[in-house]
C-alpha cells in the first residue's frame, strides 16, 4: 500500500461511520457544480450551452477519502472545498460505514452497472436539463470501485453487463443478476459479478 493510499483508507468507510451523510451540490466554476454522493464519490459537472455541444459534461470524478486525503480532482474554488470537506466531516462519526460494494469478477463484463433498491448509486444532479446528455468521465470501479451506503436492513441489489455471445461475430447480450442482502449497522458487504456461460450471477 502506497503512501496515499494509506492516507485514503484513513478517511474511508471502514475507518468511518459516513452513514449520515446527505447527497449535496454546490455551484462551482463557470455553469458548473460539485457533488457530494452517498456512492461515496464527489463528481464536477458542467453545462455547456453552445449550440454545438449543448451537454452536460463530467469534468471530474473522486472517491470520497482521496478527496479528503489530497488534492481534488478538478480545480476548486477554496470557498467551496472548504464547505465540501465541512459537510463531509459533519455527517462522519467514530465506527465503521454501513454500505455495499459491487466487484467484478471472472469473464468477460462490459458496461456494468448497478442498482440498489431501483436506484442507481452514481445518479447525479445535472447542471443542464437531462435532455442534454451526460458525457465523459470514468467509472466508478476504475477508482475506489461501485460502492454505496444504504441503511441497516433488507436491500435488492441489481447488476447489470452485457456479454459477447458464444463464438465468433456474436452480438453483445446484456445481462442481469439480482441478490438480496441484509445489512446490521456497521456492516460492509461486497457482492461480486461474475460470468456463468451465456449468463451472469451475483456470489
Amino acid at each position: 500500500m502506497t503512501a496515499a493510499d494509506a492516507a485514503a483508507a484513513a478517511h474511508g468507510p471502514a475507518a468511518w461511520c459516513y452513514d449520515a451523510l446527505t447527497e449535496r451540490t454546490w455551484p462551482s466554476g463557470r455553469d458548473g457544480q460539485l457533488t457530494v454522493l452517498r456512492a461515496l464519490e464527489v463528481v464536477w459537472i458542467r453545462f455547456d450551452s453552445n449550440p454545438a455541444y449543448f451537454a452536460n459534461l463530467i469534468d471530474g470524478a473522486q472517491a470520497l477519502e482521496d478527496f479528503l486525503a489530497g488534492p481534488p480532482a478538478v480545480a476548486t474554488e477554496p470557498e467551496v472545498l472548504a464547505e465540501v470537506h465541512a459537510h463531509i466531516l459533519a455527517a462522519r462519526a467514530p465506527g465503521r460505514s454501513t454500505w455495499l460494494e459491487l466487484e467484478l469478477g471472472a469473464g468477460e463484463l462490459f458496461s456494468p452497472y448497478w442498482r440498489v433498491d431501483g436506484a442507481n448509486p452514481e445518479e447525479c444532479p445535472l447542471p443542464g436539463p437531462a435532455a442534454a446528455g451526460i458525457y465523459g468521465g470514468e467509472p466508478a470501479s476504475t477508482r475506489r470501485g461501485l460502492r454505496a451506503l444504504v441503511t441497516p436492513g433488507a436491500h435488492e441489489v441489481l447488476a447489470v453487463a452485457s456479454i459477447r455471445g458464444p463464438g465468433p461475430h456474436q452480438p453483445f447480450v446484456t445481462v442481469e443478476a439480482r441478490a438480496q442482502v441484509g445489512l446490521a449497522q456497521g456492516e460492509a458487504r461486497t457482492l461480486r459479478l461474475e460470468r456463468d456461460g451465456t449468463s451472469v450471477r451475483l456470489i
